[in-house]
Order: structure tokens, then C-alpha cells, then sequence
């Protein structure tokens, strides 16, 4: 289908549906940690794509451009151009609540609102994981899970990268929930001995950030702190983040169970080691109707529904 999706009828649920940030028990063997995470120095870049560049190509350059096996991505500004994408669905049974539409395509310039991107391996080959939203020339906004084939628009595309020195991302299927998932791995390049990472200067070799990978159940703003209090970190802030919830339960409103993937996730933590923690999140959510909706999360509210590949730095 093209210039537009949501214009024939999905299917709908075949099971009973619960309130959002209502927890999913998935089918396959629970896996612990629940929260796997790795500490590691990070430094930013800003890459501009043209008309025409291939989204995800271009993504996947940067690892051996950088020289490194892992990289966070936040887009600033731009647009698309073709996009290639699909939004969560109902699944087929109430074991198996979630799944994904079909492939839509829009050939149209669109406005980018919103884009996370996660970039690592998949069976060792570079791979790439982003969710977007969209405005359309008529003012509609669109959002989902971008594939392959997706183009820059007339206008280009601008893109904040997180660049990870220690760690490695790997894309493998989850035995718990059945579907594909980035878990960070520590990394260190085979060409810097232990001679060379001794001697270098000490504010390269503290880690300034820490990139997890939080399962199912998991309450989001509780995770976004447990990372930050383990890593020491007084102050942090959350950028660059992306998976999906229960549905999303914001301060303002709700988007449906059972599942809804965030276009971005940002916030803060501050007083992270002290008794009164303070945690605060916004974000943008593409629903089961492709719906898209966006706010403050509200407090302890936010289970994890398959996946959340949060990415976390210290403020100094």
C-alpha cells in the first residue's frame, strides 16, 4: 500500500483487552537479569543526510566510521522522504497478545516529528532498529516502526549520534517474548591492549553513560532509576531511548493495551544516591491503531511490554 497507511480495516483482538500499563506475562521462559546493563564512554556527532540517502545504510556506516560497535541515535530535524514501516498489532491469542501490521509504504515528503534508532549487529552484519513519527503534507500524523528502504526527504535529515566505545549491540531473538531485541555486551577494541588503555588520560576512560537493555514487566521510570543509582550517578538524563510499554499511561491521558512502541523517551533523574529521588519522563508512543500520542508518563505506570533499549548519561 502506498501514500498512506490505516485506510483499510486491521484486524482486531480475538481476546479479552486489559487497562493500560497492565503487565503481559509472555509465553516463553522468564530470562534474569531483568535489567542488563553497560557502563560506557560516550561521545556526540552530528551526521546530516541528503535527499535520497538510505536511512538505515547510512546508519549502519557509522559503526565502522566511528570505529566502534554500538550507537544511540536521536533525528533533530529533516524529512523523509519513502518510508517503509509497520505498528504494533493484536496478536493471535491472549498468550501471544502483541504482534506487528503488515508493511506500509508512504512516498510522499513527510516532516519528521520524532526518531530513536538503535544500531548494532545482527548475526555479526550491521543492523538498525528505528521507530518515527511523521506529518504528512495534509497535517496528519503518522508514526511506526521504520524498515529498511526508508529514504531522506527533499530537505535532508539531521541526526544526533550517541557513539559507544565499550559497548557492543547485539540484535537476537528473545526466547521470552519471541521477538528480536538489542542487549548491550561489553566491548573493547582487540587493538587497544591493556598497555594503551592504562596509560590513557582518566576522563576518557570513565564511563559517562550506561545503555541497557530492560525486559518485560519492568516499570519504566523504576528502571530508568535503578540504571542511573547502579551506575553512581548522581544527576542523568535520559535521550535517544526506544521500545515499547503496556500501553502508555501519561499524567494527560492513555493509548491501549497491549502495546504501544515510543517514537523517543527523554527526562532526568536528579538526586539518584539520595532517599528522595526524582524521576521525570516524556515521550511520544505509536498505539495498535497507529494512533500517535504523546505526553508526561505518569508515575510507577509504564510496564515494559517486549523490550526498552534505554540509553542513560551522567550530567555533570
Amino acid at each position: 500500500m502506498s501514500n498512506g497507511a490505516e485506510t483499510t480495516e486491521l484486524p482486531g483482538p480475538t481476546f479479552p483487552l486489559k487497562n493500560p500499563g497492565t503487565a503481559v506475562v509472555h509465553a516463553g521462559l522468564r530470562q534474569d537479569p531483568r535489567i542488563v546493563s553497560v557502563p560506557t564512554r560516550c561521545t556526540e556527532h552530528t551526521i546530516d543526510l541528503s535527499e535520497g540517502t538510505d536511512v538505515f545504510a547510512a546508519l549502519e556506516t557509522a559503526l565502522g566510521t566511528f570505529s566502534v560497535s554500538g550507537i544511540m541515535a536521536e533525528f533533530v530535524s529533516g524529512q523523509f522522504e519513502h518510508i517503509e514501516y509497520v505498528h504494533p498489532a493484536y496478536g493471535p491469542d491472549a498468550e501471544h497478545p502483541m504482534s506487528f501490521t503488515h508493511t506500509f509504504a508512504f512516498d510522499q515528503p513527510t516532516q519528521l516529528r520524532h526518531a530513536s534508532a538503535t544500531v548494532g549487529f545482527r548475526d555479526d552484519v550491521p543492523f538498525c532498529h528505528i521507530h518515527a513519527s511523521w506529518t504528512d503534507a495534509d497535517g496528519v500524523i503518522k508514526g511506526g516502526h521504520l524498515l529498511p528502504g526508508t529514504l531522506a526527504g527533499p530537505s535532508g535529515l539531521r541526526v544526533r549520534l550517541f557513539v559507544l566505545a565499550d559497548s557492543r549491540l547485539v540484535s537476537d531473538v528473545d526466547p521470552e517474548t519471541g521477538f528480536s531485541a538489542f542487549a548491550p555486551h561489553l566491548f573493547e577494541p582487540e587493538s587497544a591492549g591493556t598497555e594503551a588503555r592504562a596509560s590513557a588520560p582518566s576522563n576518557t576512560t570513565v564511563p559517562d553513560a550506561v545503555i541497557s537493555r530492560v525486559r518485560p514487566g519492568e516499570l519504566l521510570d523504576e528502571a530508568v532509576l535503578t540504571v542511573t543509582r547502579n551506575a553512581g550517578f548522581t544527576s542523568a538524563e535520559v535521550v535517544a531511548s526506544l521500545g515499547s510499554t503496556t500501553g502508555a499511561v501519561f499524567t494527560g491521558g492513555t493509548a491501549p493495551w497491549p502495546a504501544v512502541e515510543f517514537t523517543y523517551l527523554a527526562g532526568t533523574v536528579t538526586d539518584a544516591q539520595s532517599q528522595g529521588p526524582r524521576v521525570s519522563l516524556i515521550g511520544e508512543v505509536i498505539d495498535v491503531a497507529g494512533e500517535v500520542s504523546s505526553g508526561s508518563l505518569a508515575p510507577v505506570s509504564n510496564p515494559v511490554a517486549v523490550t526498552f533499549e534505554l540509553f542513560v548519561r551522567r550530567i555533570t
